[in-house]
């Protein structure tokens, strides 16, 4: 019974011993009873025990389904994206007195991990995974399906894509049925260039957040179905683009600036894509001014403006290195991959081919194939065959070829 969790629960926060709790009031052997909810009991006895404890023992039940609540709201609240909710029911719950009950604590430290997530704080997140993980065998299935989930968004966001399916492929959907990780899946499959997966579960995704009027993970879903759709070969332009506007519109509508720069970063790529380089750049400037300069998406824009930029020769190289620097400096400080976008600018820039091909043979490719990024492997090995076949390296290119001959053309290959 909840009163005897309750009152075992503020017994020990107290220091009181059962005996000590229970003197003059009822037996050890019978408290011991109340607190495992396996007797029953007069409520003159909880009464006193309450009052011994000075609690009151109907305000305590309702704190503690109450708490229940606010825990599954919390969890809704960041599927839902609500941030400002999120953040205050973050707030109310670290002041909650019973969110440290056993019962809560499990739930409280998942939730607590997919907030930091969520926030970017990624080591804070995964000190509490490993925490969870050692004790594994004692969570419940639910419990362990969604520290599978939870670790999954980790490794997604860390870059390890092929540790992400794993993790997340490993759900029992029978104990776990938390939907929104299809979305995850999807992502993760896009990411190493499996278009087909990474559609089948996105459709499964965006069928779960229409469900459940998801606006803003809808917007997230559309956008990376369409993204899909045009992974191998171009397709229909007009379709393309009327299809990102709406989604434009619908951020207006959801004032959902940070979504709205993601879909002029990708409308832009796909007018590069069809060497409509002006066009590209001006959107690629339109996600810039949308982004803060310490976001993630902000190096991602700014990459995709200098490239366009380059390939269009739309600005001065000097202009363009100024770009790349100042991307280059942002991205070591953020401690991001995306450096590595930025030194090859530079040695394009600098007309410094044999630092540019050094880089990604020595540097860029072998990070991409740790992590399981395909689209980049195969961009990158591309470049590589098509340089070693320029200079007459037959060996070289020979290798290169052995590992992409079959392979179909890649989302990044129109440059």
């Amino acid at each position: 019974m909840i009163i005897g969790k309750i009152i075992k629960f503020h017994r020990e926060k107290a220091g009181l011993t059962q005996g000590q709790l229970g003197e003059g009031i009822c037996s050890v052997t019978h408290l011991s009873k109340i607190e495992r909810g396996i007797t029953e009991f007069s409520e003159e006895i909880t009464n006193l025990l309450a009052k011994k404890l000075q609690i009151n023992p109907q305000d305590e039940i309702v704190r503690y389904h109450d708490l229940s609540k606010r825990l599954n709201q919390w969890h809704d609240a960041m599927i839902m994206q609500r941030i400002p909710e999120s953040e205050t029911l973050k707030i109310e719950l670290e002041e909650e007195t019973l969110i440290h009950m056993p019962e809560f604590q499990v739930l409280y430290r998942l939730l607590s991990a997919r907030y930091y997530l969520s926030v970017n704080k990624l080591e804070s997140a995964f000190r509490i995974i490993q925490e969870l993980q050692r004790n594994e065998t004692a969570l419940s299935p639910h419990d362990r399906g969604m520290l599978k989930h939870v670790l999954g968004i980790y490794y997604f966001l860390t870059g390890q894509f092929l540790d992400c399916i794993s993790s997340l492929t490993s759900i029992d959907q029978d104990q776990y049925n938390h939907e929104e990780y299809y979305y995850h899946l999807a992502i993760a499959y896009h990411s190493i260039h499996s278009n087909i997966t990474a559609y089948y579960y996105g459709k499964k995704a965006l069928q779960y957040f229409q469900r459940t009027l998801n606006i803003l993970r809808i917007i997230d879903t559309e956008m990376l179905l369409i993204i899909q759709l045009n992974s191998k070969e171009l397709h229909d332009f007009n379709e393309t683009k009327e299809k990102y506007e709406q989604l434009i519109k619908l951020c207006d509508a959801c004032n959902s600036d940070a979504r709205k720069s993601k879909l002029y970063h990708n409308l832009a790529f796909e007018y590069f894509r069809r060497k409509k380089y002006r066009d590209s750049a001006a959107l690629y400037k339109e996600a810039i001014k949308l982004t803060e300069e310490n976001a993630p998406h902000y190096l991602t824009a700014l990459d995709g403006y200098i490239h366009t930029c380059f390939k269009g020769s739309l600005q001065p190289k000097e202009t363009l290195i100024e770009l790349s620097e100042k991307g280059l400096k942002q991205a070591k400080d953020l401690d991001s991959y995306t450096w590595i976008y930025f030194q090859l600018h530079l040695h394009l820039l600098r007309e410094e081919e044999k630092l540019y091909y050094q880089l990604i043979e020595e540097t860029a490719l072998p990070y991409f194939k740790n992590i399981g990024y395909g689209i980049l492997i195969d961009h990158y090995e591309k470049k590589l065959f098509h340089y070693y076949s320029r200079k007459g390296d037959a060996q070289k290119a020979l290798e290169l070829a052995s590992s992409f001959i079959h392979k179909q053309k890649s989302y990044y290959d129109h440059d």
